[in-house]
């Protein structure tokens, strides 16, 4: 597996917001969201579904 570390510090080939993106999985992303939401952190990982 390649490393590809995106500017938000997410290994783009690990991210699962990435891979729910790719893989058009809305079950990945509401959990993903879900994750980010509970998680503490600000910024653009707390997507609004």
């Amino acid at each position: 597996m390649n490393e590809y570390i995106a500017y938000c510090g997410l290994d783009c080939e690990a991210c699962e917001a990435r891979l729910a993106t790719v893989n058009n999985d809305n079950e990945l992303r509401i959990k993903v969201s879900k994750e980010y939401k509970t998680s503490g952190e600000e910024g653009t990982h707390g997507y609004e579904l």
